[in-house]
């Protein structure tokens, strides 16, 4: 197990530093060569759909390769991702399909094989804990990347942003090749079959969930990371500074969240992190350039805690079902539930708006829509929090 923490740490490291290099400025990299919103929504479509065809292979190919050999694929698919790139110079369109595929596939392999060991590393003891480790481990390393980033960015060029990956990528791959990892449980449960991803339900509605959340997650890393661009001036630099000053914050919260989250009473913590959540919503619809410097860091601050709280909260009621559920099944149901919903519901967004001027005027209504819809996720396993309430209020009148 200790050669799994490493591993998987190194691993994470690797990822989460190359993720911020140029992944986490890639819808900003297209908004600078005239992508507007509309079309950057045909790219997130692009992406799911991709998403959904590797995640079939990837289930079946993780029974047959070794740990090592996943990670070597993870990191050439890292690598194709980046020269993909390229081709935005040679066609709009077709560079703009070829980014969108190969950034679907390259997520489908970094993110679902780190949640499947991160899966390998927790109970329901600690499920809140561990992963307010994680994203604190991954926020520090993160904004690591996203500092070289902007700086390649804004000062050298995009070769550069390659040439910085491909030799971390080798020697990445060449320090986790020297501590491989032993059989886990996680090559030993059977692909899933198209009638098993059809026929998913259960009673604590998970696949409405995994739907929306899927949605949320792009309206995250895409839409607010284009919002944050535009009040950095178009800056790439800035942006990252902006993004670095707002994460001191996000490990202070999860520092002090972690560690408590497991013992207090989930279900008041999750209604209450879904609440935030909308708030945060309602707050990005209201950001815009004409604040003052205090107001809106002020702002970017509360979006940030309720963000994080929320995340916080919803991933250990993510990771405690799947623990009691159908375990690492249940990781990847999420994923092509997730996915599907990204590749339709973008599609349509982004063919509605392919031909409107005002991209960023287009950001308001879809902050208040998000805000409205994000209540939704109290439907999410409301009769498991209410049983393992029972459970504790049990417990406690016979102590």
């Amino acid at each position: 197990m200790r050669s799994l923490a490493r591993t998987f740490y190194q691993y994470l490291s690797l990822h989460s530093l190359l993720i911020g290099v140029f992944p986490f400025f890639l819808p900003v990299y297209l908004w600078t060569r005239d992508y507007r919103l509309g079309e950057i929504s045909i790219f997130i479509s692009i992406s799911g759909l991709a998403f959904c065809i590797a995640l079939w292979c990837w289930d079946r190919i993780r029974c047959q390769i070794n740990f090592t050999q996943l990670i070597a694929l993870s990191l050439v698919l890292e690598v194709v991702l980046l020269l993909t790139v390229f081709l935005l110079d040679i066609d709009r369109w077709a560079g703009l399909l070829a980014v969108g595929f190969s950034y679907g596939i390259y997520n489908c392999f970094f993110w679902t094989t780190q949640r499947a060991l991160f899966f390998e590393r927790i109970d329901e003891s600690n499920s809140g804990r561990q992963y307010g480790n994680l994203q604190m481990y991954v926020g520090l390393v993160l904004q690591i990347g996203i500092l070289i980033g902007g700086l390649l960015l804004e000062k050298l060029g995009f070769a550069y942003v390659l040439g910085f990956s491909l030799i971390s990528c080798i020697v990445g791959f060449y320090v986790l090749s020297k501590n491989p990892v032993q059989e886990m449980a996680l090559h030993r449960v059977k692909p899933l079959s198209f009638s098993q991803i059809i026929r998913f339900r259960d009673s604590h509605a998970s696949k409405p969930i995994f739907m929306v959340d899927g949605i949320y997650l792009f309206l995250e890393s895409f839409f607010w990371v284009i919002s944050l661009f535009l009040l950095a001036h178009e800056s790439f630099l800035a942006l990252g500074l902006t993004v670095m000053s707002l994460a001191v914050l996000f490990g202070i919260i999860f520092y002090l969240l972690k560690n408590t989250i497991d013992r207090l009473d989930t279900w008041h913590i999750y209604r209450l992190a879904v609440a935030l959540y909308a708030l945060s919503w309602l707050l990005r619809a209201n950001v815009n350039e004409g604040q003052s410097l205090l107001v809106l860091f002020i702002l970017l601050v509360v979006i940030t805690f309720c963000t994080s709280f929320f995340r916080l909260a919803m991933n250990k009621r993510f990771y405690d079902l799947a623990k009691i559920t159908l375990n690492h099944q249940y990781l990847v149901l999420k994923s092509y539930y997730s996915q599907i919903i990204i590749a339709v519901s973008f599609l349509v967004f982004g063919l509605l708006t392919l031909h409107s001027n005002e991209s960023e005027k287009l950001l308001m209504p879809v902050y208040w829509a998000a805000s409205i819809i994000s209540l939704s996720f109290l439907l999410y396993g409301v009769s498991y929090a209410q049983e393992k309430r029972q459970a504790k209020m049990t417990l406690s009148s016979k102590i």
